[in-house]
């Protein structure tokens, strides 16, 4: 019987199936934002609270 031995551990591994999945969850994610992103565009301002500066004489 000549066929392939199943104890051995696979010598030539193909790279499709991971790089498919890695393009396919790049693509969903950015179809995401960019869904998201369509229905949120909306004229909101955005206002950023920064702390006062104090002069302070001595140091902590």
């Amino acid at each position: 019987m000549y066929g392939s031995d199943h104890n051995k551990p696979e010598q030539n591994a193909s790279t499709a199936f991971p790089v498919g999945l890695l393009l396919l969850s790049i693509g969903t994610i950015l179809v995401y934002l960019a869904i998201g992103g369509a229905l949120t565009e909306k004229e909101t301002d955005i206002v950023v609270y920064t702390p006062q500066a104090t002069d302070v004489s001595t140091p902590r």
